[in-house]
């Protein structure tokens, strides 16, 4: 605690943050306690009915875009890092289940007949991250009770499809610790970050409902473009719009799903 009312930050594993002896943060994550307990009233996290999988690979040698490929019901996206390695994720629509004992052959299973290079990324990652998504559906009224304020997914928590979950919880980070020694400062802080936060939580959700999710062998053909014109209009960075080429297998072909890339990162503009 500060003294004096003099700003004062630290933080603790339960996620609660002080930033000025009068103001407690509540950071404590989707299942926020601090958000049971002073808004008994709010929905809780649901599951989404989608399983994902994170993998990062060793140092790769072969060039590589960021891509997502997507088939009915399932998608596959990759990432080139700046250390050479890559970053790759899986989902499926699925019932929420206990983790398998091999999470990797899971992939490989769902995955493993897939375009060039999947099944080589795939086969070149170590370890494993499964998560039954959820996100909290049903937006919050307020993001403050008293001195208490929400930050991050304790907030806000969204589905992963725009990459967003961690950059909203800075902007609130950031917001919060410009307008914290204001009179009005939490009503500012809300005022602020609600509407932009949640506004980007229901984009990620649409996303995912027309992309991903999407089980339409039709539709899934076509959404690319769509997709692109939600990020865009939400994020405003119309410099990173995707295009869609779809693809159809050739008989006895590796299956080709629709193939969404981003050209920009080929200069490594990503």
């Amino acid at each position: 605690m500060g003294r004096c009312g003099r700003p004062h930050r630290s933080a603790g594993r339960s996620g609660l943050v002080r930033i000025r002896a009068d103001l407690v943060v509540g950071a404590d994550g989707i299942r926020s306690t601090v958000r049971r307990l002073l808004w008994p009233d709010a929905a809780g996290p649901v599951r989404i009915g989608v399983t994902a999988w994170r993998g990062v690979t060793p140092a790769w040698d072969e060039d590589i875009i960021v891509a997502i490929s997507w088939d009915r019901g399932a998608e596959f996206g990759m990432v080139p890092l700046a250390d050479g390695r890559v970053y790759w994720f899986a989902a499926v629509n699925t019932e929420p289940a206990d983790s398998a004992v091999d999470e990797l052959a899971q992939v490989r299973a769902r995955f493993g007949s897939w375009h060039d290079p999947i099944p080589a990324l795939i086969s070149a990652t170590d370890t494993v991250l499964r998560d039954d998504l959820a996100c909290l559906d049903e937006p919050l009224t307020t993001y403050v009770k008293g001195r208490v304020a929400l930050l991050g997914d304790a907030a806000h928590a969204m589905t992963p499809n725009l990459g967003q979950g961690a950059n909203q919880a800075l902007e609130d980070a950031v917001v919060l610790a410009a307008v914290a020694d204001r009179p009005d400062g939490l009503a500012a802080y809300d005022r602020q970050r609600r509407p932009r936060s949640q506004r980007v939580a229901k984009a990620s959700r649409t996303i995912g409902r027309f992309g991903q999710q999407l089980d339409n062998p039709i539709a899934v053909a076509s959404h690319g473009d769509v997709l692109a014109g939600i990020g865009s209009s939400v994020l405003r960075s119309p410099s990173r719009v995707a295009t869609s080429a779809a693809a159809s297998p050739r008989p006895g072909s590796r299956h080709a799903p629709t193939a969404t890339r981003w050209p920009q990162c080929e200069s490594g503009r990503c």
